[in-house]
Order: structure tokens, then C-alpha cells, then sequence
């Protein structure tokens, strides 16, 4: 069966959707469930990752059906387009930072214990600090928009890139007023706000990776002091997070290189549906990550899954008469 590169772009964008629209609508639903009394911070900002993602879906790949279908784009849906691409992707790199950074210090805390137990409340900081994120996205992103519109064709005597060109969005372009404005804030400002927070992520993970090593060689002294259930949470949660850093770091440097340096990618035939997997399969398959990293969130969505409910054991409730030590 010979298909097209649209009807192929079609297909993926369709199965992109699928996954991310239901993997971050039942983690944000689940995640609604468990709020109790107090707001988590890593609720909040599962919440504002999932939003994020859910956008990117609804708004980009919608739009790229819309498009490959052959309908045609006015200069107010290119607007859009590229607005929201760069708006969703900035924003579920700070918030993947932000995360890596909560949990890094969660497992520090485990594997070197203060000596004195901190009582602050900082919930009204981080969610003033998440607000201003949202902010600072639509700001540092808005410039874009009276630079892009449709432009005409520029497909040339090029026949292949005239057959698959449009599905690489060639006439829906960014167009600065001059080479100066173009490089400092198309090419330099724009990859550095992405850029330096995958930097900074990659250090983070590595100091979580390091502090998870620590903790597994630490021998206390040569005694087994048992499991806590909040360090054991953390700590899968820290393994996670290490999951969700390889996923982003990976889509967008593979999308960095093949866009950016690879000048002829955009003439083959899968360019566009390569282009929109790396674009998009971060929001796809980091809900069913973020699914595990709380151990509330994930009892909910077995429950939901229809796999029963299971309460959570209180450390307390367990009798020491019971506790098994690999030194009986």
C-alpha cells in the first residue's frame, strides 16, 4: 500500500494524541482525587506538565491534521502553530527541571538527614514561582508572532521537496526584519531558553543518579535499620525522574540536530512525521512516567484501571515483631 507522507503525518499525529491526551487526562483526574487538606508541590506541577502537554496535543498536532489534510493555513493559524510549538516545548522543559530539581532534593535530604527537622511551608512560594514560569513562557515566546505568517510558496523547481514540503510546514515561516534580530533572538535566545535549563537538567540528574548510588552502597554502620515507606517513594521516584530526564534530553537534542544541522533532512519523506514524534513523544510517554511517582496517584489509577484499591500501610502499623532482617 503506497502512502502518503501526509496521510503517514496523519497517522502519527492521530496516535500521538490518543496516547497523550489520555495518559495526561487520567493523570491529572487521579492526581485531582488524591488532594487532600494540604497541596502538594509535585501535584501542582503535574498538573501544570500534563496542562502543558494536553495543549501541545490539542493545538500543534491538531493543526498539522488540519494542514496535511489539505486544508489550507492562514497567517492567524501559522501564528498559532509556531507560538504554541515553541511555548508548550519551553515549558515542559522548565517544568521537567523543576521536578528533577524537587526530587533531587528530597533524596538529598534522605541520604544525608538534617540535623534539625524543618517546618516551613514554602506551598505559597513554589506556587507563585510555577505562575511565574506560565508568564515568563508567553512572554519570552510572544515576539514570535508578527514575524510568522504564511509566505507563498517557496518550493522552487525542487519536485521532492515540492511533493513533501508542505507537510514540512514550508510556507508557514518566521521571518525577521533583519539578520541581526533574526540571529540574537531566533537562533541564539530562543535555543537558550531551552538549552541551558537541558543543561542544568543533566546535572541535576547526575547528582540524583550519584546520591541514588550513596544511598544503595551506605551500610549505616553495618546494621539494617529497615525501609521507610517515604524514603522508598522517593527513591523510586528519584529512578523515574532519571527516566523522564533521558526523554526530554533525548527528543530535543535528536530534533536540534536533525533541524538544525542537517540541512537536506526536511526533503526526505518521513521528515515530517520524525519531526512531529520528536516534538511530541515527550508528552505522550511521560504521563504514564509521572503515573509512578506518587504512591497515592498510583494506587488511584490501579483502582481506576479496575484493579482495587490498596490503602497504604502506615509505617507505625507495622509490628517490629515482624520485620525480617537478612542478619536473622
Amino acid at each position: 500500500m503506497d502512502l502518503s507522507a501526509g496521510t503517514v503525518e496523519i497517522v502519527v499525529c492521530a496516535i500521538l494524541i490518543s496516547f497523550s491526551v489520555f495518559g495526561n487526562l487520567l493523570l491529572i483526574y487521579c492526581t485531582r482525587r488524591c488532594i487532600g487538606e494540604h497541596l502538594r508541590i509535585s501535584f501542582i506541577l503535574i498538573f501544570s506538565l500534563a496542562f502543558d502537554h494536553i495543549v501541545n496535543n490539542l493545538v500543534v498536532n491538531v493543526l498539522k491534521i488540519v494542514y496535511a489534510s489539505g486544508v489550507g493555513f492562514d497567517s492567524a493559524s501559522c501564528k498559532v502553530l509556531m507560538f504554541t510549538t515553541i511555548f508548550t516545548t519551553s515549558l515542559a522543559i522548565w517544568f521537567t527541571l523543576y521536578i528533577a530539581l524537587l526530587y533531587c532534593f528530597k533524596v538529598c535530604r534522605v541520604v544525608h538527614p538534617p540535623v534539625e527537622a524543618t517546618r516551613m511551608n514554602h506551598r505559597k512560594c513554589h506556587l507563585v514561582l510555577v505562575f511565574t514560569l506560565w508568564i515568563a513562557g508567553f512572554a519570552v515566546c510572544c515576539p514570535v508572532l508578527p514575524y510568522t505568517g504564511m509566505i507563498g510558496n517557496l518550493t522552487g523547481g525542487n519536485e521532492t521537496y515540492q511533493q513533501h514540503g508542505v507537510l514540512n510546514y514550508s510556507e508557514c515561516k518566521t521571518e525577521y526584519r533583519n539578520e541581526q534580530l533574526e540571529f540574537l533572538y531566533g537562533k541564539l535566545f530562543l535555543v537558550a531558553i531551552d538549552l541551558l535549563p537541558l543543561i542544568i537538567l543533566l546535572l541535576v540528574g547526575f547528582r540524583i543518579a550519584y546520591l541514588l548510588w550513596e544511598h544503595k552502597m551506605a551500610t549505616y554502620g553495618g546494621i539494617w535499620i529497615g525501609d521507610d515507606t517515604t524514603e522508598t517513594e522517593v527513591l523510586r521516584a528519584c529512578k523515574l525522574v532519571l527516566a523522564l530526564i533521558f526523554l526530554i534530553t533525548s527528543f530535543w537534542i535528536s530534533h536540534f540536530v536533525l533541524m538544525r544541522c542537517l540541512k537536506h533532512f526536511k526533503y526526505y519523506y518521513f521528515a515530517p512525521s520524525v519531526k512531529t514524534v520528536l516534538l511530541s513523544g515527550y508528552s505522550a510517554l511521560s504521563p504514564y512516567l509521572l503515573m509512578l511517582i506518587n504512591y497515592k496517584i498510583k494506587v488511584k489509577v490501579e483502582s481506576f484501571c479496575g484493579k482495587g484499591e490498596k490503602k497504604p500501610v502506615p509505617p507505625a502499623a507495622v509490628s517490629p515483631s515482624v520485620e525480617v532482617s537478612p542478619y536473622a
